[in-house]
């Protein structure tokens, strides 16, 4: 293929995901044939835990990107020495050149060398105190630069900054524009990777699950529970809508009497960074100690005031019995009045009559 082949389409790639058409596999994909790879990621590094938040890849092998990830991630100084570097710096390893710290040799001599790549090029897309941007290819052998092409990857990469700023900037307005419809004391937002990684969140969601007893918390940029069954599933949910695109519900336990309920579901090209595997997680704390009031259930359910006010005892827990003796009535009026209530709401007994009713707890 061309040079001016392969740079056109490199250089389409990257506006269309600057312009939401797009993911950021399609410019791995296309990097490979203008920058000469075998094979190509576009990964993002946190700093602060020093891991990896997400990658997108293309010519690896799975189980080369999944040891990455996993484990050799925390010995690849090639990258970390760029960890100050602005936006634009293009950086260049390779095996044949003198490598340090003993990192560097544990990192070609048992990951690099074993999947036979030679040489590690990447450029910094987008660096700030959380994290690392890059775009890094791979090579099975060493490739001197070029510098007839200078000005066309100078280019390339200046491509590569405006469409992550373009795509972060529209994620960020659409959160914004969510959090003015949320309730912070109960409702939050969240768009993670696949295993937990949290890459936004809307305004308050960090205040929803700061309680010193959640069970559900944000620790290092992960959603985590505290309880090491429920983040499992709660793992295992968040995979299978990456990898399925259906959306799925989730409770997870909190503390007593209270619960979250997860809502996950694949992100639309607006909201997803340009990650494709990009999940969004609304999560809402339900309690069992907020009941509908006695206007709310007599107007949605066009009840009598009478029943109203029993349904509402019933719904905050009362059994008949009480209810006959906190509202001064007979069981058998009471029973009268739950008939009613059942006929009125299209129920049958009632447990599905306080299910209904949890639907319009404040």
């Amino acid at each position: 293929m061309s040079d001016d082949v392969s740079y056109r389409r490199a250089s389409d790639a990257v506006q269309a995901v600057g312009e939401g058409h797009a993911d950021w596999l399609d410019v791995v994909q296309t990097a490979r044939e203008f920058l000469g790879a075998d094979a190509a990621t576009f990964l993002c590094h946190d700093k602060q835990s020093r891991s990896v938040r997400f990658v997108e890849q293309s010519g690896h092998e799975a189980r080369l990107i999944d040891e990455y990830a996993r484990y050799f991630y925390q010995y690849d100084d090639s990258t970390r020495r760029f960890w100050d570097a602005p936006a634009g710096t293009w950086y260049d390893s390779s095996v044949a050149l003198k490598h340090e710290s003993p990192n560097d040799r544990v990192f070609w001599n048992e990951f690099m060398r074993p999947y036979q790549l030679q040489q590690l090029v990447g450029v910094v897309i987008s660096n700030d105190n959380d994290a690392l941007t890059a775009l890094s290819i791979q090579r099975m052998h060493i490739v001197e630069p070029n510098f007839a092409h200078a000005a066309r990857v100078a280019e390339y990469e200046r491509q590569l900054a405006a469409a992550f700023a373009a795509r972060r900037a529209a994620t960020r307005a659409s959160l914004n524009a969510l959090s003015q419809m949320l309730d912070p004391s109960r409702e939050g937002f969240l768009i993670a990777s696949p295993d937990g990684w949290v890459l936004e969140f809307a305004n308050g969601l960090d205040t929803l699950l700061a309680s010193h007893d959640s069970q559900l918390t944000l620790r290092q940029r992960h959603l985590i529970h505290r309880q090491p069954e429920w983040q499992t599933r709660l793992q295992k949910a968040l995979g299978q809508v990456s990898r399925g695109g259906d959306a799925m519900s989730l409770v997870v336990p909190d503390s007593w009497g209270h619960a979250f309920r997860l809502t996950l579901r694949a992100l639309g090209t607006h909201m997803n960074h340009g990650l494709r595997a990009a999940v969004g997680v609304r999560i809402e704390r339900r309690s069992i100690f907020n009941v509908p009031g006695e206007t709310a259930l007599r107007q949605h359910f066009a009840l009598t005031q009478a029943e109203a006010r029993l349904f509402h005892h019933l719904v905050a827990g009362l059994t008949i019995g009480e209810c006959s003796e906190v509202l001064s009535l007979s069981t058998s009026t009471l029973r009268t009045q739950l008939s009613a209530i059942l006929r009125k709401t299209g129920c049958h007994r009632q447990g599905e009559l306080l299910r209904l009713a949890a639907l319009l707890a404040p």
